[in-house]
């Protein structure tokens, strides 16, 4: 076969999107938020060239409300960065329905120099599926004018019979893989069995049997083809629970910059996603001031000497604290500095948690003309200082105040910042929402012993605990030890 370019394959698949059911295992009711989940870390990680989508994407395609469903799906997937072939499986009711939301793929799908083949198959009698002869026939037409490498795409279990360890397969397996052979399809990619199986492989033909996302730890595969080579790597979107990870920067639905975050079902999430503890942290400028004052740059200029009875809402966020604080789960604040080297804190407010973290939102001059480096290097070091001196336990996303000003966080700040950090025992957050930790500095905080904090910066539930991110960015930075190391643990 002639050489071409390795082709990354994501393969989605058994989302059931729908009511809670009978099921317990399958997490048909955060379905939506496990998708949006998977195309942000696809988007942000692992940028495939291709995302195929094999089936079951919603649980009952009778039950009412299934044709929203698609289209709540639909506008999720439109999300990814890269194009996807979407077909049915045998929850999902009705074809033609479902491809009143989806795009029909054609018989052939040239992309990235593969030619994929989307089968929609007839269903037989315990979960298995059989392939008529005109399908089948498929397989030749597409070599006709074609020397690449096929895929096969199909919802139920495709295998050799007795090879692979699945339970489901097609009642003429035997015939379709023979044809397969015989023109020379180098993958098989398949859904349907939610525990999924190893790749199996013939003479010419690698058998994928994808898990289900719908239930834990919610995976999926990310395949890359090279030629007739074929490698297969098991993606999961909950955190591996062995590491006791603890998102220590949530948010909540008091926030102005909220999605959709809700503190009892983040709670819930954090379980799901395999986390240790939860910590949540409201800004604190907008527990005080109300929408226009926060966003117009009145809090950080005028401080707490601004702030009206009226706005605060406080006494809100200490309501959930008292309802929710307990087995793992703490309440902190993101206190934000203002621009005169205060913060946006009441100091009888400050006796209410046991830790807060930092923030450094804005900077004097930041939308100054003729501003410079130099000039905003000082005031975050000013803003640095007044953030320490009260005691803060974290500071979070460090130098994210640079991004968008068109300046990169100068490399000369970083000593002086680890320095600062050190001397007042404040952990740094790592942290991906708007934002590219700078991973020189991590390399320096890790020599200079530092605690780290991980942080989600959630403000969509799909957010909480994503730290596939920040686990390889320790590791980048040469981190090969144990993650208690080196983490600030204040959550209880």
């Amino acid at each position: 076969m002639p050489s071409y370019h390795p082709v990354t394959i994501a393969v989605l698949t058994d989302i059931h999107y729908g009511a809670a059911g009978s099921l317990a295992q399958r997490r048909s009711d955060i379905a939506d938020t496990l998708l949006l989940r998977a195309v942000q870390r696809m988007n942000r990680l692992i940028h495939p060239d291709v995302v195929v989508l094999l089936g079951d994407l919603v649980d009952d395609g009778a039950a009412t409300g299934t044709h929203e469903r698609l289209a709540q799906l639909r506008e999720v997937l439109d999300k990814l960065k890269s194009p996807y072939i979407a077909i049915p499986g045998n929850h999902d009711g009705d074809v033609e329905a479902f491809y009143r939301v989806f795009d029909r793929p054609a018989p052939f799908v040239d992309l990235c120099g593969i030619r994929f083949l989307p089968f929609v198959d007839r269903e037989e009698p315990g979960y298995n599926a059989s392939r008529d002869s005109n399908a089948m026939e498929r397989f030749r037409q597409a070599r006709a004018d074609y020397d690449g490498p096929v895929v096969a795409l199909q919802h139920v279990c495709l295998a050799p019979p007795g090879v692979a360890d699945i339970p489901y397969n097609y009642t003429n397996a035997e015939a379709i893989v023979a044809d397969m052979a015989a023109t020379g399809v180098v993958l098989s990619i398949s859904g349907h069995h939610h525990a999924g199986a190893m790749p199996v492989r013939n003479a010419t033909t690698t058998f994928v049997n994808a898990p289900g996302l719908c239930e834990s730890p919610f995976p999926f595969l990310v395949i890359t083809l090279d030629g007739d080579r074929v490698h297969v790597e098991r993606q999961e979107l909950a955190m591996p629970a062995h590491l006791g990870l603890r998102d220590t920067h949530v948010h909540t639905q008091l926030a102005y910059c909220s999605d959709n975050m809700d503190v009892e079902t983040a709670i819930a999430l954090a379980k799901d996603f395999g986390l240790a503890g939860l910590g949540f942290t409201e800004h604190s400028g907008q527990l005080y001031f109300d929408t226009k004052r926060y966003w117009n740059g009145h809090a950080a200029r005028e401080g707490m000497a601004g702030a009206l009875p009226e706005h605060n809402r406080m006494e809100a966020y200490l309501a959930l604290k008292q309802r929710y604080e307990g087995h793992g789960v703490s309440f902190g604040l993101e206190v934000d500095a203002d621009l005169n080297g205060g913060v946006l804190l009441y100091p009888t407010d400050r006796r209410h948690f046991g830790w807060i973290a930092g923030a450094i939102h804005k900077l004097p001059s930041l939308a100054a003309p003729g501003v410079t480096v130099e000039i905003l290097e000082r005031e975050f070091l000013t803003a640095l200082e007044g953030l320490v001196r009260h005691d803060i336990a974290i500071l979070v996303h460090p130098f994210r105040v640079f991004r968008g000003t068109g300046f990169e966080p100068p490399a000369r700040l970083f000593h002086p910042v680890a320095a600062l950090l050190q001397r007042h025992a404040v952990a740094v957050e790592i942290n991906f929402h708007h934002n590219q930790p700078p991973l020189p500095f991590i390399q320096m905080a890790l020599e200079m012993g530092l605690k780290f904090a991980f942080g989600s910066d959630a403000h969509n539930l799909y957010e909480i605990g994503e730290f596939a991110d920040h686990l390889r960015l320790l590791s980048d930075a040469g981190f090969s030890g144990a993650l208690p190391e080196v983490m600030v643990d204040m959550v209880g």
